[in-house]
């Protein structure tokens, strides 16, 4: 998000609280092996392995977890229980400074137009909340759909992909607790944030947060390194080649001197 001039714009941007990471880090906040996943439609069923769900930076990984455990996670389609668990995953706590959002920063008090682009603005388009509509309106939308059920969701949607049906409770209920109880929107101010997918013709989006997601998926392990030949090889080969090139040499001058120094017969 950014404000219009002559405000300028909020420069901190918290690790691990996009709407991509958000999502894994939900999930992996869920305990036990049966996982009753809040966010997820009611008659949602699948099974991961605990290498899917801790696969990521911004989820904590239990020491004694096991890579190859699989878990099933079970949709119950709770819109509150959603929201709290959601809630559990920032720290709205400000201590001694008073004028913070979320995680101890410091947040000034949200005056003037704003942009809500990339996952913000996607996250709600879905559901047709990107218009303008009063902030009431938008939570009543968001918990309308999250107490759906699975079978309700995919009818309603044939087309759509199962990934992104799961996800669109958590995703906007997300999106939702992030300005409101984290940027502090109100019912007031929520009408100065605009949803928008392109400005002047262009699309928009955040693209250190797609470069930190990308550079999540590089593997960690300790790359091999490269040596090259030791240098008494390098001798060798190289002593090698000398000695080749002179018998080539010697053999092509044996060869050049028995042949016939000319043809013709002398008068």
């Amino acid at each position: 998000m950014g404000s219009f001039p002559p405000f300028p714009p909020f420069p901190p941007h918290p690790q691990c609280q996009g709407d991509a990471n958000g999502s894994c880090s939900l999930q992996g906040s869920l305990p036990a092996q049966q996982v009753s996943h809040p966010c997820y439609p009611k008659g949602y069923r699948e099974n991961i392995t605990t290498a899917d769900l801790y696969d990521s930076p911004c989820v904590h990984a239990p020491g004694t977890a096991s890579r190859a455990q699989t878990l099933t996670v079970t949709g119950t389609g709770d819109p509150a229980a959603c929201s709290a668990a959601i809630q559990r995953l920032f720290n709205f706590s400000c201590g001694a400074n008073t004028t913070c959002g979320f995680n101890g920063v410091y947040q000034p008090p949200v005056r003037g137009q704003f942009f809500a682009f990339s996952g913000l603005y996607h996250n709600l388009h879905f559901l047709n909340l990107t218009r303008g509509q009063s902030l009431s309106s938008v939570q009543a939308a968001i918990r309308q759909f999250c107490t759906s059920s699975w079978e309700k969701v995919q009818k309603e949607f044939p087309t759509e992909k199962r990934d992104h049906l799961r996800d669109t409770c958590a995703a906007s209920s997300y999106t939702l607790t992030l300005l409101v109880q984290g940027y502090r929107f109100n019912h007031t101010t929520w009408l100065n944030i605009h949803f928008v997918r392109q400005v002047a013709n262009i699309d928009v989006g955040w693209t250190l947060g797609y470069m930190l997601n990308l550079t999540n998926m590089i593997p960690s392990e300790i790359p091999q390194r490269v040596t090259g030949l030791k240098r008494s090889n390098w001798t060798a080969a190289t002593v090698l080649l000398a000695i080749m090139l002179i018998l080539i040499f010697s053999l092509l001058t044996v060869i050049c001197c028995q042949k016939t120094p000319s043809g013709y017969e002398m008068l």
